[in-house]
């Protein structure tokens, strides 16, 4: 570990740096160092540690609500009168505040930090699928896909009423971690069942980039990607460019940033098993032998007419397996 190099600075707050190697990349960190007005010696802010012991995750994650449409497009809906009347309410001033304080907040290179620790993995995969009486929602993704780049489309029509791997990445690293779960050459008994089972089982990529010169990039590109892919593939593969809140990434484990998550969803778009970072022994078995329970639960419902394709998420009586 290099020796931290102090910087001279105004007043009584001189800061402290040192640079981490992490992944080929050299990552600033910073802490302040407050000198006592008593004994004139410096004092160093303690950092909060974080607990970086790898859980498995026990719990269902997601959101309460259905995904709906146009939800989350990052679109500015309202009207003028609404704007003007935001704009003159100070309970909206505050919580817009409250926003920008906890964005603020957030330190610039902490997911490049964490991910020191597992390559990023935020959780380990549970061996079974989550129930589903408490499995919660995967929320509703506005962007541009491999067959209609040129306008915005919603994943919820996509995902409703099949089986669904959905891969979050933002990064070309999490791009090779997503290969670990769902590549035809590292998990060929998943590319097997996609194709046995296509009319029920499909995969959906979803590449989240906020940053406008990354976004603008991978646009440019986008006609490289639609020849890597067959032709039934462009409208599962999804740019999303804004739309993404704290709250959504909250809400599904979306810890990291740079990091892969894999979601297994049902064809009423609930998440029944989720995977982070690269695939660890015994999480691609779980991942087909969740497929196999939700395809056996699906046909279940189709022979028993339960099933409504068109809108599943709005009919509260269906249940599965």
């Amino acid at each position: 570990m290099p020796k931290p190099v102090s910087l001279s600075c105004r007043g009584s707050f001189p800061l402290t740096s040192s640079y981490t190697h992490c992944s080929g990349l050299h990552v600033l960190r910073c802490q302040w160092r407050v000198r006592s007005i008593f004994t004139g010696k410096e004092i160093l802010a303690p950092e909060p540690e974080e607990d970086h012991t790898l859980k498995v995750l026990s719990r269902p994650i997601g959101l309460q609500s259905p995904p709906q449409p146009v939800e989350n497009s990052g679109i500015d809906h309202r009207t003028w009168r609404e704007r003007r009347d935001d704009f003159f309410n100070h309970e909206k001033h505050l919580e817009k505040r409250a926003k920008m304080t906890k964005q603020a907040a957030r330190p610039y290179f902490r997911d490049w930090t964490r991910a020191n620790y597992h390559k990023g993995k935020t959780f380990l995969s549970p061996s079974r699928i989550f129930r589903a009486d408490k499995a919660l929602y995967f929320p509703n993704f506005v962007g541009n896909t491999l067959a209609t780049p040129s306008q915005l489309s919603d994943t919820t029509p996509t995902l409703q009423g099949k089986v669904s791997v959905v891969s979050l990445v933002s990064s070309q690293w999490a791009e090779n971690q997503k290969i670990t779960f769902t590549a035809d050459e590292k998990h060929p008994e998943l590319a097997e069942l996609l194709r046995k089972e296509a009319g029920i089982l499909q995969k959906v990529e979803v590449n989240i980039e906020e940053d406008w010169m990354k976004a603008l990039l991978v646009t440019m590109f986008m006609g490289s990607i639609r020849r890597q892919k067959k032709e039934a593939e462009w409208g599962k593969y999804f740019l999303v460019k804004r739309g993404v809140t704290d709250e959504m990434r909250e809400g599904i484990q979306l810890a990291n940033r740079k990091v892969a998550y894999i979601y297994l969803l049902d064809w009423n778009c609930r998440i029944r098993w989720a995977g982070s970072g690269h695939a660890y022994e015994g999480e691609r078995e779980s991942l087909v032998a969740g497929c196999r329970r939700l395809i056996e639960g699906w046909k279940a419902e189709r022979e028993g007419g339960l099933l409504n394709q068109r809108t599943p998420t709005l009919d509260p009586k269906v249940e599965s397996v």
